[in-house]
């Protein structure tokens, strides 16, 4: 793989571009050198190297944390994590157990337990192109290349929490969804700050365009890029485009950010999305796997390319795309029963009885109780089905149907998406057709809206045939 110097450096340029390093900023920075951001905050280190620890506790006690925690493992950071506040996360990209601190980043931002205030650093000896970038895309708000000095360490934690305290209110506007208020604070605060400008600017526009306002937000986001083009502007454009059911302009952009920006994750993903959105499956699931190593890092990617080769009927890709899926989410928040349904109803289809047997044995480490009585009687009604059992399906489903009618109403649409399926194939229409308008409610993925519309359509070919 290509070396570089610091790729980290080509990421900042190709995002915001240059940074602003007039004598404003400079003395600004010199003004802050004697701070000590920390005084009174605590701090998680995440790290297993009983060296690194030692060294980042003094570097920080001379920061001024309050006190200094350490985890090794990602298991041990969701316990001090629901115990405690933490100021500032330093996290070793390399973890023990089978998580590491990119998937520890992934789940943070997914489920938004990771607040605004709280700063993530990412501390990595990989210097390749393609782990960067895997590390960089879920945005931690700093990194580190080891080795580093307590010099490094010290800049990086007064340039973090500078801008976190300077912003905080922009900051905590999008994390709380109040989007309508954004604009009138990143304006105020760029008067303040400039050095923010880019930061600030591209929070004003994505704040507009989240709050549903999409004219206004094509509107700004032109003009700006009549100013100064960045490859994250055509990539809202991309979103607005597609959000407008223009796929075809949409793909053009995204062709454009794609070739010329490939270490803009997220651009390929909307370029996937676009492609599905105009029945390409086939075409969007070689784009994403054409992401390698950097893109098969995340479990909701992973997740994705799984969909898409259940789309196009590739039981061999899905399976594999879904053991990973299953493997990397173990044990976390991004665990969905829904992986293990698809999984099994595809071992079961294949006559892989044993296999899916022990994929119900891996459930029971991975999914709540409740859903696990479920999501196993579930399982078994797919094997009844693909024997030719039909009338016994029926009556299992329909009484987990009675006795789980709380649950299911909470399942996540996924979930809900597999037993619509069950339900049409074994007769119960009615049920199935109360699933499918309690989903379209829930603004559901287009996969989801494949599968549904696929099971449709095989229920309505199997009533004319009969």
């Amino acid at each position: 793989m290509t070396q570089l110097n610091n790729p980290w450096d080509v990421l900042d340029q190709a995002f915001d571009g240059p940074k602003n390093t007039s004598n404003s900023s400079t003395k600004m920075v010199q003004q802050v050198k004697d701070m000590t951001p920390l005084n009174g905050k605590m701090v998680l280190v995440v790290d297993s190297a009983l060296a690194t620890r030692r060294a980042l506790q003094d570097q920080l006690s001379q920061l001024g944390a309050k006190g200094i925690v350490f985890a090794s493992s990602v298991s041990e950071v969701e316990g001090h994590m629901s115990a405690r506040e933490f100021a500032l996360i330093i996290c070793e990209y390399l973890l023990e157990g089978d998580r590491n601190g990119q998937q520890l980043l992934e789940e943070l931002r997914v489920s938004k337990r990771l607040p605004f205030n709280t700063a993530f650093m990412m501390v990595t000896g990989e210097r390749t192109y393609s782990n960067v970038v895997s590390v960089a895309e879920f945005e931690p708000d700093d990194y580190l290349i080891k080795p580093f000095t307590a010099s490094a360490l010290s800049d990086r934690v007064i340039r973090i929490f500078n801008k976190k305290i300077r912003l905080a209110k922009a900051y905590e506007a999008m994390f709380t969804e109040r989007y309508d208020l954004v604009p009138g604070y990143c304006v105020e605060l760029e008067k303040e700050f400039p050095q923010y400008m880019f930061e600030l600017e591209r929070m004003r526009v994505e704040s507009i365009f989240r709050a549903n306002h999409i004219e206004e937000a094509l509107n700004e986001l032109e003009e700006a890029m009549r100013m100064q083009p960045k490859p994250w502007m055509h990539l809202l454009k991309a979103k607005i485009k597609s959000e407008l059911k223009l796929f075809d302009d949409a793909e053009m952009l995204l062709q454009q950010v794609v070739k010329n920006n490939p270490e803009y994750i997220s651009a390929t993903d909307l370029y996937a999305e676009v492609l599905w959105e105009q029945n390409k499956p086939e075409v969007a699931l070689e784009v994403l796997e054409k992401l390698g190593v950097k893109g098969t890092n995340s479990v909701t990617r992973l997740r994705k390319l799984a969909d898409l080769a259940v789309r196009i009927g590739d039981d061999t890709r899905s399976k594999n795309y879904l053991t990973k899926v299953i493997d990397r989410s173990r044990n976390s928040s991004l665990t969905q029963m829904h992986d293990y349904l698809q999984l099994s109803k595809i071992y079961v289809k294949e006559g892989r009885h044993e296999d899916a047997e022990k994929l119900t044995a891996k459930m029971r480490m991975a999914i709540p109780s409740g859903e696990l009585e479920f999501a196993r009687a579930l399982m078994a009604i797919q094997k009844q089905v693909t024997e030719g059992g039909l009338g016994h399906a029926k009556e299992k489903l329909e009484k987990l149907f009675d006795d789980h009618a709380e649950l299911i109403a909470k399942l996540a649409v996924d979930a809900q998406t597999s037993l619509l399926e069950q339900c049409l194939q074994v007769g119960m229409e009615v049920q199935g057709y109360d699933l499918a308008r309690g989903i379209s409610k829930r603004k559901p993925s287009k996969g989801v809206l494949d599968r549904i519309k696929f099971a449709m359509a095989a229920n309505k070919q199997k009533a004319l045939t009969q």
